[in-house]
């Protein structure tokens, strides 16, 4: 298209599809709410948790997401009835983005920048009453995403232009035959796989080099005290490296027993890394072995040698705050956002699940791989087992979200715990694999009855329905649990562990479900960035990373590596190479941007986060006096947590414990010589 421009004003161009573009409507009608709606990594099944048939995080019908929010540049709408997929993708990608010329509060701007949007509406409560969209340039419409602000308002950029300006936006149409959307987003997958012909990032040092950079680094933020205490305190910015607080976190970003078993597997008897991980080892294997049921508090402070409750990363300054005023200074508008939730979980002591879990599944893991182990790691395990088969849900299987310390559920605040079904049991599927183990070790066949039963529970209600949710526990959004990636690569191991341990084709079906969804999180092309931004000026590449949840589509980090053993052997079950392939985009992206050159103050360091897509920039938590400040497009989050060396050296090591190897194409080999 091209357009004239005079001097003043200046033209600008917004284009959009209009219904008759969209593909043809099915003869009988459609309601909205008949079909399913995706746009990986923003939109799983609409994210509807509540099932009101409106988006939880958005409150509404009419989605518009920017194209660098979608790592595969598609939308999809799946009609169960008819089995059938119709998908709208933007057939060239992207190619450049820049900084939009807009004052603060204005909702329609010039922006020079590539970037459309995609997205699904009712049409007016027509017989065909479902329209697929595309915009360009983007537009954010019914509401934004944005982060504190709760009005979330539409908004969306006009492109400059000028006399002679040509350029070209072309879109594909899909349609897939399948028996479940999960099906045919996989093919949607593929076929932007095949169009967008990815490419691995080619790293500057090795895989060893790089998980040998990171538990050096981890080595540096060991700590102990007087008392006995000992963990890995890494709660810093990466770009100086200074500790900001003396917390051991016990699950989810601390993953203080996972870096431990991959610092003692990578180090000989006697070595300092073999000490300290011992002495993190002892230290949670004496505090948890005082519970009845292998608990201990979330967090231990180093500095008071005080243990404590720990509820969400973002509300960490609850463990050494020492006033009111001190959470004012270090949370910023987020204080007063969340300070309901602060309030009533400062007085509330427990544990989440899956914390729990993560802590002693590392731990029973390293006492099989451990001939000299001490029995005592083994009773914790037994005492935790032994809660889960006296905690699970004897009608549906189930176990709730999280478990006060003397082994009661919590369920309030609703708002943080679980306001729905789906919410409330949302970690269920975390310690299936632990079940099936223990079971294994102790030869008590109750616990792979456990297991089973809890297995049928995740395939119907989270996979099978597309209702994962509650993987990230600090969450900041309008609604504290909403679909993420986390939550369906648990899906994904659990049935996987079943299908390994059971047999037959419900859990391998489930398992193969839950994996197609698990890898359409993965970006499958390099989003352009603005040439201002850090990550553009150190050359950073996209193709890979792992998107976070939808609420924070566009937000990517490097916890996608842990599902990637799993995708490589369901690759291998399934003879489906394009597991593989996206397993290697994933590894070799999340591996990318460690150490100085990336500007961080030692070798092993890496940033939590990246953003590569924006939130509503009004929002106040991104002032450049607050503690977010400066984190745009193109920027890191300035987080660096334990829990990054833990499951990016596990998954490393993890690839040679099952297939004595991390090279994809000899894996290939194995394959097509195997399919052969």
């Amino acid at each position: 298209m091209s357009g004239d421009r005079q001097a003043s004003p200046s033209l600008a161009l917004s284009l959009l599809t209009r219904p008759h573009h969209t593909p043809p409507s099915f003869a009988e009608g459609v309601r909205f709410n008949d079909l399913e709606y995706y746009a990986p990594n923003a939109c799983y099944n609409l994210n509807d948790l509540n099932e009101d048939g409106v988006c939880d995080y958005l409150d509404t019908q009419t989605l518009s997401y920017r194209e660098d929010r979608l790592n595969s540049l598609s939308v999809l709408a799946f009609h169960p009835k008819r089995q059938l997929g119709i998908s709208l993708s933007r057939a060239n990608a992207p190619k450049y983005d820049s900084q939009p010329q807009r004052q603060k509060g204005q909702l329609a701007f010039l922006q020079d920048t590539d970037i459309g949007a995609l997205g699904f509406r009712p049409n007016g409560g027509t017989l065909h009453d479902a329209v697929l969209t595309a915009n360009y340039p983007y537009v954010e419409r019914d509401r934004c995403n944005a982060l504190l602000v709760r009005e979330r308002v539409p908004w969306g950029a006009f492109r400059p232009v000028k006399s002679g300006d040509t350029f070209t936006v072309s879109y594909t149409i899909g349609l897939y035959q399948a028996q479940v959307a999960h099906d045919a987003l996989w093919e949607l997958s593929r076929d932007q796989f095949m169009a967008l012909k990815p490419q691995p990032v080619i790293l500057d040092q090795s895989l060893d080099e790089i998980a040998n950079a990171r538990l050096g680094a981890l080595c540096k933020y060991f700590m102990e005290d007087s008392s006995g205490g000992a963990g890995f305190v890494t709660n810093c910015h990466p770009q100086d490296g200074k500790q900001l607080s003396n917390v051991v976190q016990y699950g989810f970003t601390g993953q203080n027993i996972m870096n431990a078993s991959n610092l003692l597997q990578a180090s000989q008897p006697g070595t300092e890394g073999h000490e300290k991980a011992l002495k993190v080892i002892d230290f949670y294997v004496r505090t948890a072995s005082q519970s009845p049921f292998g608990f201990t508090h979330g967090l231990y402070n180093m500095d008071l040698q005080r243990h404590d409750s720990w509820w969400t990363g973002l509300l960490l300054p609850l463990a050494y705050a020492q006033n009111t005023g001190d959470l004012q200074r270090l949370m910023g508008p987020l204080y007063e956002h969340r300070k309901p939730i602060i309030d009533a979980l400062a007085g509330t002591h427990g544990v989440y699940l899956r914390c729990v879990l993560e802590e002693t599944e590392a731990l029973l893991t390293l006492y099989s791989a451990t001939p000299s182990a001490p029995e005592s790691w083994l009773e914790v395990a037994k005492k935790f087992g032994a809660f889960l088969l006296s905690a699970q849900d004897p009608t549906d299987g189930s176990w709730k979200r999280a478990y006060s310390l003397s082994g009661e559920p919590l369920t309030e605040p609703d708002f943080w715990f679980g306001q729905t079904y789906y919410q409330q049991r949302s970690s269920t599927a975390t310690v299936i694999p632990f079940l099936l183990h223990l079971g294994n070790i102790t030869g008590d066949p109750a616990y792979r009855t456990a297991a089973i039963r809890a297995g049928h529970f995740v395939r119907e209600h989270f996979v099978d329905k597309v209702r994962h949710n509650g993987g990230i526990h600090d969450s900041i959004y309008a609604k504290p649990q909403l679909i993420d990636h986390e939550s369906i690569y648990f899906c994904c191991r659990a049935l996987l562990a079943l299908y390994k341990s059971v047999g037959g084709a419900y859990f391998l079906e489930g398992a193969v479900r839950a994996a197609k969804l698990s890898a359409t999180w993965i970006l499958l092309w390099d989003i352009p960035l603005d040439n201002n931004s850090t990550l553009a000026k150190l050359k950073f590449r996209t193709t890979g990373w792992a998107g976070c949840d939808t609420p924070g589509a566009g937000y990517f980090h490097p916890m996608g590596l842990i599902a990637v053993p799993d995708l490589v052997e369901i690759s291998r079950l399934t003879g489906d190479v394009l597991f593989l392939d996206i397993a290697e985009l994933a590894l070799m992206a999340c591996n990318e941007n460690v150490g100085p050159r990336w500007g961080y103050a030692m070798e092993g360091l890496q940033e939590e986060g990246v953003m590569l897509a924006p939130w509503f920039e009004d929002d106040p938590i991104f002032a450049e006096d607050k503690g977010f400040g400066g984190r745009w497009k193109g920027e890191g989050n300035k987080t660096c947590l334990p829990w990054i060396s833990a499951v990016t050296v596990w998954a490393g090591q993890e690839m040679n414990r099952r297939f004595g190897t991390q090279d994809f194409n000899g894996l290939r080999k194995k394959m097509a010589t195997n399919g052969a």
